[in-house]
């Protein structure tokens, strides 16, 4: 029996988060030193890597969860 894939499929997105939260932190931190362009610029840039990373992670441990379900079919 297959299991329905609308419901097992999460669809979060962990780049767009992770620009987010590191254009933030960038912001709060280039404030402090005084100069909030290049604190942004480096949050921005240290958001990006991390939220493809989690993004590659979560698609790695999909694509392992469907070829196991293949070879139990």
């Amino acid at each position: 029996m297959k299991k329905n894939d609308n419901k097992s499929d999460n669809k979060v997105q962990y780049m767009p988060i992770g620009m987010c939260l590191g254009l933030s932190i960038g912001l709060a931190i280039g404030s402090a030193v005084g100069n909030i362009s290049v604190g942004m610029c480096l949050g921005l840039g240290i958001g990006l890597c991390f939220g493809s990373a989690l993004d590659a992670a979560k698609h790695r441990k999909t694509d392992e969860n469907q070829a196991e379900e293949k070879e139990e079919e």
